[in-house]
């Protein structure tokens, strides 16, 4: 599943590696570009890695949420919705 980095890496690689401004008004002329947040995405990066962390150490999932929301001031649902992806299976 798409981010709002992974949709903001794409536009920056894109806009890097045009030599005319033309081809960036033509792919994107118009659109509103988002630019996420340097403290929340880099957070939610070592949430994901904390849980990831305290899995593999043998720590039980729901433990692992509660201790990364409280240390991290979150709520538990903000915990579980930062670590959706890491929690479930990839289907394709």
């Amino acid at each position: 599943m798409l981010n709002n980095l992974d949709l903001f890496e794409n536009f920056f690689y894109d806009v890097k590696k045009c030599e005319d401004m033309s081809e960036i008004l033509k792919a994107y002329g118009g659109s509103s570009i988002y630019v996420p947040s340097f403290k929340n995405t880099y957070r939610n990066n070592e949430i994901v890695d904390e849980y990831l962390t305290l899995l593999n150490s043998g720590v039980e999932n729901s433990l692992a949420i509660r201790q990364i929301a409280k240390k991290h001031n979150l709520s538990v649902n903000s915990v579980y919705n930062i670590t959706k992806d890491a929690r479930e299976p990839r289907l394709f």
